[in-house]
């Protein structure tokens, strides 16, 4: 029993860390597709910009803000995949969406009921379900086995029943 608890709390925490690592993941891709888009729109936007700094007259007019041009340019020449993975990994949150303190403080204010449907959602996991379901399975196939080749039968209307059956010549088991 205690080893079926083992390897139940050891399914769990596999479930936890794979449910943790896939959260970290969904978390990157939609921070880099959100980042992806935003600087794809924005160089499309400064597309008129740049080709307007190309020209001197214009440049020049810029007196105080040429920095406008050389930031235009800069975001024309990167490469908008580098960018958005490195803007995703600068955002990393180790819990996902949240920071950890910020969902320790929501499970917190949810209070009991919260903590309640975590306790329940831990409890209900396939991967804690399926080790108990399957340590059952074979408690009941061992007995079914016990049952058929064992000499000694535990059961009295069992042995009854095969006993007034081989006097018949009828033994179905």
């Amino acid at each position: 029993m205690i080893d079926t608890m083992y390897k139940a709390m050891g399914n769990s925490i596999t479930v936890m860390f794979v449910s943790w690592i896939s959260m970290l993941l969904v978390g990157r891709i939609f921070d880099f597709h959100q980042i992806y888009i935003g600087f794809i729109d924005q160089i499309k936007s400064e597309e008129w910009l740049l080709k307007q700094c190309e020209n001197d007259h214009f440049f020049h007019n810029m007196a105080y803000h040429t920095d406008v041009c050389k930031q235009v340019l800069a975001n024309s020449q990167l490469s908008p995949v580098l960018y958005s993975i490195h803007g995703s990994l600068m955002g990393i949150k180790l819990c996902g969406f949240y920071d950890c303190t910020d969902l320790a403080a929501l499970v917190y204010k949810g209070g009991v009921p919260v903590i309640f449907c975590f306790f329940l959602l831990y409890l209900v996991t396939p991967s804690f379900l399926i080790p108990l379901a399957h340590v059952a399975y074979d408690k009941h196939q061992k007995r079914v086995f016990e049952d058929r080749c064992s000499p000694v039968i535990h059961d009295k209307e069992k042995l009854y029943k095969r006993l007034s059956n081989m006097d018949m010549g009828l033994d179905f088991d």
